[in-house]
């Protein structure tokens, strides 16, 4: 009389169906298919050329080759570290590098930082074919194919910005939570916050903008430092940074005594192959880095609509420029601030 039930609830408690992780996963498998469709197309369409970085003398060549070689020494140290290393010693990849593994498939939605307005411009010096933005779904920035994505060492800066930034954020809330017991973890979390901002401004002006690693064309004089000049930032940039480095330090904080974060809770119970097992839990975790990246690049798209300064570029920086620079049209946010001052249109 009591058989079938028991078979039902055994059948229930092994083979669960947990909604955090069915959704972080599939998220994740998307993720995964367009960056396969985006790189693939990409490597083997017209868009794949070398970005020219035109006849403009650039000072810090020098620094941009050491950063790309020390990038890539990085990376494979990393790789090693977080997931080669561990996986030869037990056959599975532990949280951090299933976290560095998704950050590299995250760097796909890069271009999206130029989705309105041209407000970010990399340095053609580095090694560099162009950007998969013509693959993009629902992309409409025109040009942004000659987008000079830095490979060698673009995508480490979601490593960095992402594991290592995640890495020491938990020991920031460890310290906070020993000397500040009373206080609530919004709390832990809001003083966590505000040292990310500020660390990511410092490494940012210093490391990337001032070498012209990197520029932002166009900013809201009132929001930014140094306005006006090549090495202007935006603050806004290093909001929206501590978001996403807010975002992978939560996954990495909910670990619990298994070992799995807040996105692959319920992967063990699931009655599927360890390989299964596996890869159900890497797509949960890539799924949210891409979600965490998402959640840094589409406000901060927004954001640029708010530009009003725009700066002169050298020559290996605005091969990508669609609008906003000389022989260009005006910029969305040009346009609207001519409009809103009752200005005709040119």
């Amino acid at each position: 009389m009591t058989t079938e039930p028991l078979v039902e609830s055994e059948r229930t408690r092994t083979s669960p169906t947990p909604g955090p992780l069915v959704f972080w996963s599939a998220f994740g498998a998307v993720a995964c298919t367009l960056a396969v469709y985006c790189w693939g197309s990409w490597a083997f369409s017209a868009d794949f050329v070398r970005a020219e970085p035109g006849g403009d003398d650039y000072r810090f060549l020098w620094y941009l080759r050491a950063f790309e070689v020390l990038s890539m020494i990085a990376t494979v140290g990393m790789l090693w570290w977080f997931v080669a290393r561990p996986w030869l010693r037990t056959r599975h990849v532990p949280l951090d590098g299933k976290i560095l593994l998704g950050m590299m498939v995250a760097y796909v939605v890069d271009p999206i930082l130029n989705l309105f307005n041209h407000s970010f411009a990399m340095n053609a010096h580095s090694l560099s074919f162009g950007s998969w933005a013509g693959f993009l779904p629902l992309f409409p920035s025109p040009g942004q194919e000659r987008f000079a994505e830095g490979l060698l060492w673009a995508q480490p800066l979601y490593m960095y910005f992402g594991l290592l930034a995640a890495m020491a954020g938990c020991w920031v809330l460890r310290r906070l939570r020993t000397w500040l017991p009373r206080s609530s973890t919004a709390t832990h979390y809001a003083v966590l916050f505000v040292v990310f901002m500020v660390v990511d401004c410092i490494a940012e002006v210093g490391l990337l903008v001032y070498p012209q690693m990197y520029v932002f064309p166009g900013v809201p004089e009132g929001f930014s430092l140094f306005a006006g000049e090549i090495y202007q930032f935006p603050l806004y940039q290093s909001v929206f940074a501590a978001v996403f480095a807010g975002m992978v330090t939560w996954l990495r904080d909910s670990v619990d005594d298994t070992g799995r974060s807040a996105v692959e809770r319920g992967v063990d119970e699931l009655v599927a192959s360890p390989f299964r097992k596996h890869l159900t839990s890497y797509l949960a975790v890539t799924g949210f880095c891409t979600a965490a990246a998402l959640g840094y690049f589409l406000p901060y798209s927004f954001a640029t609509m708010y530009a009003d300064t725009y700066i002169d570029l050298p020559s290996y920086l605005d091969n990508s420029a669609f609008c906003g620079v000389e022989g260009q049209p005006e910029c969305p946010s040009q346009h609207l601030d001519r409009l809103e001052g009752g200005d005709p249109a040119p």
